[in-house]
């Protein structure tokens, strides 16, 4: 059972650090319930009270690369599918598809409950919900290096910032926004954060020179992981380091492990008539995690040859000096190298969380107020899982029940088409919507151009005359 539950955790960090958000393509539609938690200053039309977990769900998968950048058609008999490192596939073809920065990202965005109602001159919300995502980033030279290998006399490769990510936490928020006058309005959020699970691996540098004489690979990289009941395990090598043999039980149970707080700050600005400048800062804060297991790779491995090949069986020196004993010897030195060792120094790790910054600007049609047009900038800093969008809106309400946006970004990740339909006549809300589309997926529903996918919906109950 507890196999299971863990199963569950990882499949939830993995399958989606710590700043989920709600659907942008809902940002400019007054009648959207959860755009506050993209800008804390925007007040719900009404009242509500959402659905017990699906007032709210939104699932996400973004990146610059897909199934089609590693896996091709097959001229082979027999085979449908190659991958990239088959001789079938140039290396020009392949390498034509990739970026400096390689990304795929995933979140998960659940909302267990959440309701919203005038307070203080203001309006007072509160979220409860379940967030959990995962960020990988491998830059070019990883591929070339896999692709080609050695292609001139000396060959240098310099890799840094590979490394993956990935969180699960509870959040709970309390939120207010509160007009100022007729022009400006501000608000805020505090959240508090539950750990349920973090997984952090990265190598900070990695480099590898080949020759014809030699190859020497440095390297200096970590993984830790902080998930209760459940850590890294180790065993001795033969050159007497505990270096990591899986992942597994440990004592203690399983429950929270971290503990984190963070802020959303919003404000928005008629500047004009028909013109409203709206901007936010969202997951100012950060998590700290205990029960960290960690192991640290800081090593130099060199190959200069084989050396003294026996070839003659009867040869009593053959064992352990046959061209097969050596590639082995080989290979298991070369998994040694790449194993991480224990650092039993490390029980705690505090990270900043990863902040948004959004600014956004709508302009009313003058010949039909019913139709906006807008723009939204938004920034993710997270270190080098930073990532930036631009996005363009055409927003419609034709009668006072019933949204529509369709809009259009460009990112880190590519380009990508949105779009959201709301209806929210006084009682009942449904929205449904994405900010990314996929139009071919393979036998699985996985995206095979760039891994862009994006759904989001849910399901409250707004009630009250309209809030001024």
């Amino acid at each position: 059972m507890k196999t299971k539950i863990l199963s569950a955790i990882l499949l939830l960090a993995v399958s989606v650090g710590a700043s989920a958000q709600s659907l942008k393509s809902g940002y400019f539609t007054e009648g959207f319930t959860y755009r506050h938690q993209i800008n804390p200053a925007f007040q719900p039309e009404r009242r509500y009270v959402s659905f017990p977990v699906l007032g709210n769900m939104n699932i996400g998968l973004n990146g610059n690369v897909g199934l089609s950048t590693f896996l091709y058609e097959s001229k082979k008999p027999g085979y449908d599918l190659t991958t990239f490192l088959s001789n079938e596939v140039s290396s020009e073809t392949f390498l034509s598809k990739l970026k400096g920065k390689n990304r795929i990202g995933a979140d998960i965005n659940m909302q267990i409950f959440s309701f919203g109602m005038p307070m203080l001159d203001g309006f007072f919300t509160f979220d409860l919900g379940v967030h959990a995502d995962m960020r990988m980033t491998m830059p070019k030279d990883l591929f070339v290096f896999m692709k080609k290998g050695m292609s001139s006399d000396v060959t240098r490769y310099s890799l840094s910032n590979i490394g993956a990510s990935a969180n699960s936490y509870v959040q709970i928020a309390p939120g207010y926004s509160r007009k100022i006058n007729d022009k400006l309005t501000v608000g805020g959020k505090l959240k508090f954060l539950v750990g349920l699970a973090q997984v952090n691996a990265q190598y900070d540098n990695l480099d590898i020179t080949m020759s014809q004489d030699r190859w020497l690979i440095q390297s200096q990289g970590y993984i830790q992981s902080a998930i209760k009941g459940y850590g890294l395990t180790f065993k001795e090598n033969e050159e007497g380091h505990m270096a990591i043999d899986g992942f597994d039980e440990t004592t203690g149970g399983m429950g929270p492990t971290g503990f984190g707080m963070a802020i959303d700050l919003g404000a928005t600005y008629q500047l004009l008539d028909d013109l409203q400048l709206s901007a936010s800062i969202t997951d100012i804060g950060f998590m700290s995690w205990k029960n960290v297991t960690r192991a640290d790779a800081a090593s130099e491995f060199l190959f200069d040859g084989f050396e003294g090949i026996v070839t003659d069986e009867d040869d009593p020196a053959y064992e352990g000096n046959s061209i097969d004993d050596q590639m082995e010897q080989l290979g298991d030195d070369l998994e040694d190298f790449f194993r991480f060792r224990e650092n039993k120094s490390k029980t705690k790790s505090t990270k900043a969380l990863a902040a948004t910054l959004n600014i956004g600007a709508e302009y009313v049609f003058p010949y039909y107020d019913k139709l906006t047009f807008a723009f939204l900038s938004s920034t993710r800093i997270n270190g080098k899982y930073s990532s930036s969008e631009g996005r363009f809106y055409a927003n419609v309400a034709p009668v006072n029940w019933f949204e529509a946006s369709i809009n259009y970004a460009c990112s880190s990740y590519g380009s990508s088409f949105g779009w959201l339909l709301n209806f929210h006549p006084r009682g009942f809300n449904f929205f449904i919507g994405s900010d990314t589309q996929f139009f071919k997926v393979s036998p699985q529903f996985i995206p095979v151009g760039r891994a862009n996918a994006n759904i989001s919906f849910g399901i409250n109950f707004p009630f009250g005359e309209l809030i001024d």
